[in-house]
């Protein structure tokens, strides 16, 4: 008995893994399928990077539009309630007499614009140049005077896709009542 030959004289053909000639590559479905699952899944990364990088310019744009707020609110509240009096007083505009290092300064704080947004400003010099401190006022109507050595103060600073309120109660401690 001599092998690769059976013993009725057939001869025995492994069994081959590689494509014989002519039947090389993938079939059109394979591909077809392969690209079907490959664009879903890209899709679906893409949708949701999307989202993350919405999900982040909203977010750092609240952050930028309420620290704006922030520093303005502080300054402010800081003049007023180092004031001894208030000279002028609008919805849109205060002018008011308090100290800057020590040294008596007229200070004057204005809202300027005609639509939103609009710009909150303020002058060191009692109104003749004005410094933009925050661009993104919705509103215009900032300031409030219940009562004489009281001024509220409304910000609320606005984006697209953010709005921030912030408020605060201020008393001048210096004032001639």
């Amino acid at each position: 008995m001599s092998w690769p030959w059976t013993t009725r004289g057939t001869s025995v053909h492994r069994a081959t893994t590689s494509p014989s000639e002519g039947e090389a590559g993938f079939t059109l479905v394979e591909i077809l399928v392969t690209a079907a699952v490959m664009a879903t899944v890209a899709t679906a990364i893409m949708g949701f990077a999307m989202r993350v990088f919405t999900t982040t310019a909203t977010i750092v744009e609240r952050r930028d539009v309420f620290a704006e707020g922030r520093i303005a609110l502080d300054r402010l509240g800081k003049q007023i309630r180092q004031g001894e009096s208030i000279t002028t007083s609008q919805d849109s505009l205060i002018e008011f007499e308090s100290y800057l290092d020590g040294e008596a300064t007229t200070f004057a704080w204005r809202v300027t614009g005609s639509v939103a947004p609009f710009k909150l400003q303020e002058s060191r010099d009692g109104g003749s140049t004005y410094v933009t401190v925050a661009t993104s006022l919705t509103s215009n109507d900032v300031f409030d005077y219940p009562d004489t050595d009281e001024v509220q103060i409304d910000l609320t600073l606005g984006t697209d896709t953010t709005t921030v309120a912030l408020t605060s109660d201020v008393y001048l401690r210096n004032a001639n009542t």
